[in-house]
């Protein structure tokens, strides 16, 4: 339903390329989600298919529609896109009403009554419809939130895009709304671009992730693969938290990979030819606590608690090991303290071995089969 190719956008004559030759797809009635941190290109790639930027090159077609090609000479104007957008700041006109907001994107329609109907279909859809009467200041920050979505979606988009939504909102609020977001989204069967810098947020809401750095998209592919098995090491460390850990040495025992790395021995699922060195993954759940009766267990390592972090779920832990800080994500039933002498556990299959060569393709076989699937559906 969107089609990105070669998108080329730069800044101040050229010397900076905020969007750097980028192409992907987003099937009908998906979400995908551009990923990154402030000034990587995304909100630049959503504006430009909006039609708020132009770009320096590339074709952008949302459905069958060409709305922008440099080959063609083809910029339609944003209103002729017959796309939704819902921008970070809302952009909610603080003179008018609810209804009054949600209910300008059809301005130009004759039919009163028309007119009436979908904007009361819209504000029922973000179960806003008591609220129609109500000017803009007087709404919460999660009601604000919920305008701009109904007025995204009353002239009945072809796709929706949305532009940190959330980012205005407290922790627990964002939680709901996007609870919220995606069921509607789901109801709607509506395809969606959604921009955000939360890596949690990307991955609760979206069914392929884009995650981009200076301009250029550095993986793709489905929320699970993106934090399991994340395409490089500076994606593994944008992607949630992780331990990174060296291995050299490394060769055949019992089927497993055995290497030599800072926290002593590791024992680890690899693939293909054996490398002579490595670096492996080690996400914060599946670093464990246990007790000295396992410590001649493989990946069992003696270790000191260097800091504690109560985070309600769970202790957010600092671990030493032969010099090494580890980070462990420990249930609350265990309490450890500082200055605690620990033994830490990773199994084997719980660690990730990083590919080398980051140049390798960044859209996965995973992502392919989602793709061709949806193609072949819509």
């Amino acid at each position: 339903m969107i089609e990105v190719t070669s998108l080329l956008k730069t800044f101040e004559g050229g010397a900076v390329r905020a969007v750097d030759d980028i192409s992907f797809t987003v099937p009908a009635g998906s979400v995908l989600t551009l990923l990154g941190p402030s000034g990587c290109g995304k909100t630049t790639t959503m504006r430009s298919i909006a039609g708020l930027e132009k770009p320096d090159s590339g074709e952008l077609k949302v459905g069958e529609k060409v709305v922008y090609s440099s080959r063609q000479k083809v910029n339609l104007r944003p209103n002729r896109r017959n796309v939704g957008m819902v921008f970070q700041s809302y952009a909610i006109w603080p003179h008018m009403t609810v209804f009054d907001n949600v209910s300008y994107p059809l301005k130009g329609e004759t039919d009163r009554a028309a007119l009436r109907e979908r904007t009361v279909r819209a504000l029922r859809l973000v179960d806003l419809e008591h609220l129609a009467d109500r000017r803009a200041p007087k709404l919460s920050g999660g009601q604000q939130q919920r305008v701009a979505l109904a007025r995204a979606l009353v002239a009945e988009p072809d796709v929706l895009l949305l532009d940190e939504p959330l980012s205005n909102l407290d922790a627990k609020l964002r939680d709901t709304m996007r609870k919220e977001i995606r069921e509607l989204q789901q109801s709607l069967d509506i395809t969606t671009l959604y921009v955000t810098h939360d890596q949690s947020e990307a991955l609760a809401i979206s069914d392929l992730v884009a995650v981009m750095s200076q301009g250029q998209i550095v993986d793709f592919g489905d929320p699970e693969r993106i934090y399991s098995k994340p395409r490089s090491r500076a994606v593994a460390d944008f992607i949630g938290m992780a331990n990174v850990v060296d291995v050299s040495g490394i060769r055949i025992s019992d089927g497993w990979w055995l290497g030599d790395s800072g926290l002593g021995p590791l024992v680890f699922q690899g693939e293909g030819d054996t490398p002579h060195s490595c670096s492996v993954l080690i996400r914060l759940e599946d670093l464990q606590l246990v007790g000295p009766e396992e410590a001649d267990e493989a990946n069992v390592w003696p270790g000191n608690v260097v800091s504690v972090l109560y985070l309600g779920g769970y202790w957010d832990c600092v671990i030493d090991v032969n010099g090494q800080r580890l980070r462990s994500q420990v249930p609350r039933r265990q309490r450890p303290s500082a200055g605690d002498r620990v033994y830490v556990r990773v199994s084997a299959r719980s660690c990730y071995v990083l590919p080398e060569d980051e140049s390798q393709p960044i859209l996965d076989a995973d992502a392919e089969e989602h793709l061709a699937a949806e193609s072949s559906t819509s």
